[in-house]
């Protein structure tokens, strides 16, 4: 018996030599539809044999260059800027037509003559009126004026007064007291933090009694300014 061998050929010709067929996508068109071909970005190819190609692709960090990042950092602070209102050194966000609330961005008051924002109803708050019948005072909360419970209440359980000042009325503690040492009665800018008693015997005094007591009354100041800083240094 006569066995003749023959002798096996192997060769590569290309990707059609192994069967895949024209219709098949590439490695080369597969990486066309990559997202780096796509985005422009350099490509590092790799050959590790002669049947398989590996396509690289570079880390996007490390390709972007330095004045890039810098411009997508001006970029955002320029759409930050131009999200804020137009007017000179305000640096609120715009409501309307490039502008605040509070330089005329919003809705104006319906009252004519009135170029102040909309805050209730149609009007401004100096011109909303309080809603309790038969009152023509201008509302401050909730529709209603100080006199009609408008205002914040009073933080002391059993009162319900309208606070004036850190949470308290007046009979609570509330407001600017009387500068006349032992006097608790309230006091005013107008009558230059004094009581009305105070004021008008300041007024019908003489320069020095007026003296005599301004001189008392920083005095009294520098003392507490001195006891605080004793506080906070011991």
């Amino acid at each position: 018996m006569q066995v003749v061998a023959h002798d096996k050929v192997t060769s590569f010709s290309g990707p059609h030599s192994l069967g895949v067929s024209k219709s098949e996508p590439t490695a080369a068109d597969e990486c066309k539809f990559g997202l780096h071909f796509i985005l422009n970005m350099p490509i590092r190819h790799t050959r590790q044999s002669a049947l398989t190609r590996t396509a690289v692709v570079a880390s996007p960090s490390a390709q972007i260059p330095q004045g890039a990042k810098q411009t997508l950092k001006l970029s955002k602070e320029e759409k930050k800027r131009r999200r804020t209102c137009r007017h000179e050194g305000c640096n609120n966000y715009i409501v309307h037509k490039g502008l605040c609330c509070r330089h005329g961005g919003g809705k104006k008051c319906s009252l004519e003559g009135c170029n102040s924002s909309a805050k209730h109803r149609g009007l401004c708050w100096k011109h909303v009126p309080c809603k309790l019948d038969g009152c023509d005072k201008k509302a401050k909360a909730r529709g209603l004026c100080w006199a009609h419970g408008g205002g914040t209440k009073c933080r002391n359980a059993e009162c319900s007064k309208v606070a004036v000042s850190n949470g308290f009325c007046w009979a609570h503690g509330g407001g600017k007291r009387c500068e006349v040492n032992g006097c608790i009665k309230p006091a005013y800018g107008r009558t230059l933090n004094l009581c009305e008693k105070h004021f008008q015997q300041m007024r019908h005094a003489t320069y020095f009694e007026v003296y005599v007591s301004i001189i008392v009354t920083c005095q009294r100041l520098f003392m507490l300014v001195m006891t605080g800083l004793t506080i906070l240094l011991s």
